[in-house]
């Protein structure tokens, strides 16, 4: 990899990491902060809950990518490296949610900063692979393929069920709650977990390295969701969605299982 533009993504994701634990904090210890948004109508009940949860998940994973960039910017390495573009994934989806449903609270343009550089830090960051290096980077074809088949079955599980609710939105003609999320879903993250699965099939070596940024993203989220699902009950007194807790946070230990495997089985050419 290009470690001159794999030390400028990094400084990035540091700036990423401090505004996300910026607004986590502000979001967590100021209780007007959200407050001040469903009073004007924009947001409801349920957003408040599902925000403060989320910044609850926040504050850890971005005190991770905190420490993660300043050893990437002390001792490079590809497996760190990775590591800090999945997390990376994690605050462009959450702040992306944010970004599109409008929350417009005091600190909206940090949101949309954190939405902005987080992208073109995974731009900046993929692109710091070189092309003919990657072909270096082995992952066991059983791994490989399992890896492919777990990120095909996420979009393949939950594709008919934002569709359902998505369906539901347009026969009202008005948006849910949770609309940005059909929107981040549908468009970006699924086609690209559609893409790396693709790619992992077909041995594409490159699929290798992307792997890794999808298992830590797909974990990252869903481990917010899941502590969202329980959370949201324990704040608004709502009852809880079984379902949804189970799903999310069988997929949140699924993938976290497959981190762990990929961090051990990921190899470059040279090091074996």
């Amino acid at each position: 990899m290009n470690i001159r533009r794999g030390r400028l993504t990094a400084v990035m994701t540091l700036v990423v990491s401090l505004l996300g634990l910026a607004a986590a904090f502000a979001g967590v210890w100021n209780e007007n902060l959200y407050k001040e948004v469903y009073l004007a109508g924009t947001i409801s009940e349920f957003l408040i809950a599902g925000s403060i949860a989320q910044d609850l998940v926040s504050i850890p994973l971005g005190l991770l990518l905190a420490v993660l960039s300043v050893a990437f910017l002390k001792r490079p390495g590809y497996k760190t490296f990775i590591a800090i573009l999945g997390l990376t994934g994690y605050f462009f989806y959450g702040y992306g949610l944010y970004t599109m449903q409008g929350q417009y609270t005091a600190i909206y343009l940090v949101y949309l900063a954190i939405f902005g550089l987080s992208l073109y830090s995974l731009i900046w960051g993929i692109t710091s692979f070189d092309a003919d290096a990657v072909k270096n980077y082995f992952l066991p074809r059983s791994l490989r393929l399992a890896t492919g088949v777990f990120l095909a079955a996420i979009v393949l599980v939950l594709t008919p069920i934002w569709f359902n609710l998505i369906t539901a939105d347009i026969e009202k003609r008005a948006p849910g709650d949770t609309y940005a999320v059909f929107i981040l879903d549908l468009a970006v993250v699924f086609p690209a977990l559609g893409i790396i699965a693709a790619l992992l099939w077909q041995n594409n070596r490159f699929g290798n390295i992307l792997a890794g940024v999808a298992l830590f993203k797909a974990m990252t989220v869903c481990l917010s969701v899941a502590f969202g699902e329980w959370f949201n009950p324990y704040y608004s007194g709502h009852e809880p969605d079984l379902a949804g807790i189970a799903i999310f946070a069988g997929l949140t230990v699924v993938s976290l299982v497959f981190i762990v495997l990929y961090l051990l089985k990921l190899e470059k050419a040279g090091s074996r």
